[in-house]
C-alpha cells in the first residue's frame, strides 16, 4: 500500500497531468470530489470475482450476493450494497472516500450489519481484522488529506453532503437546480 507521502505525490501529479494532457485522468483515491466519494458499492462500480461473488470493490473481498443466484439489480438492493448507498459519502472530505482505507470501522459496520462474508481466496478474515490492518495508514493520511482539502478551497463542512460539496458541476453535469440542496 502507498504511504501518505506517495498518495500526496499522486494527488499533485494527476492534477499536473490535467494541466498538460488533453485527457481527464482520474485517481480513484484522490478524486472523490468528482464522483461524490467512493465509486464502489454499485454507485459507479462493483467487482465480480471468479466464483461469481459480487463485491463492492476489487480491493474489498466481502459479499452477500452471487451472480449465479441474484441479478445485479437484486445485488444493488442487498444489505451490503444498500449500506454503501445509504452511507455515501463516507466522509465530507472527498480526499478520504474509502470506507476501509480512509475511514476506519466503516467497512466493518457495513459487512457486519449486512451479514456479508469474506470472499478472499487465500485469507478468510473478518472485516474487523481486515480493517484493523488499515488503521495506521488511515491515521497517517488523515492530516495530509485535511491539509490538501483545505488548500484546495473546498469546504468540507459546508453541509451534510449537498451537491455543492460533492463537486456538483462534474458530478451532476446538468443545468437544472431543482434537486440541489445547497
Amino acid at each position: 500500500m502507498v504511504t501518505a507521502e506517495q498518495r500526496e505525490m499522486m494527488y499533485h501529479k494527476i492534477r499536473e497531468y490535467r494541466k498538460t494532457k488533453p485527457l481527464f485522468t482520474i485517481d480513484f483515491w484522490n478524486d472523490g470530489e468528482y464522483v461524490g466519494g467512493c465509486i464502489a458499492g454499485g454507485r459507479s462500480y462493483c467487482h465480480i470475482n471468479a466464483n461469481g461473488d459480487i463485491e463492492p470493490c476489487a480491493f474489498i473481498h466481502y459479499s452477500d450476493s452471487n451472480i449465479r443466484e441474484k441479478t445485479l439489480l437484486e445485488t444493488y438492493q442487498s444489505g451490503l450494497f444498500m449500506g454503501y448507498h445509504n452511507n455515501q459519502p463516507f466522509n465530507k472530505n472527498m480526499l478520504r472516500p474509502c470506507p476501509v482505507l480512509d475511514n476506519p470501522g466503516r467497512l466493518t459496520e457495513l459487512v457486519e450489519s449486512s451479514g456479508a462474508k469474506s470472499t478472499d481466496y487465500q485469507n478468510l478474515e473478518s472485516a474487523k481484522e481486515f480493517s484493523d490492518k488499515c488503521v495506521a495508514a488511515a491515521e497517517k493520511w488523515m492530516p495530509v488529506a485535511e491539509r490538501l482539502w483545505k488548500e484546495s478551497g473546498k469546504d468540507a463542512s459546508c453541509c451534510s453532503g449537498c451537491n455543492r460539496c460533492l463537486g456538483e458541476n462534474i458530478l451532476l453535469n446538468r443545468d437544472d437546480n431543482s434537486d440541489r440542496d445547497g
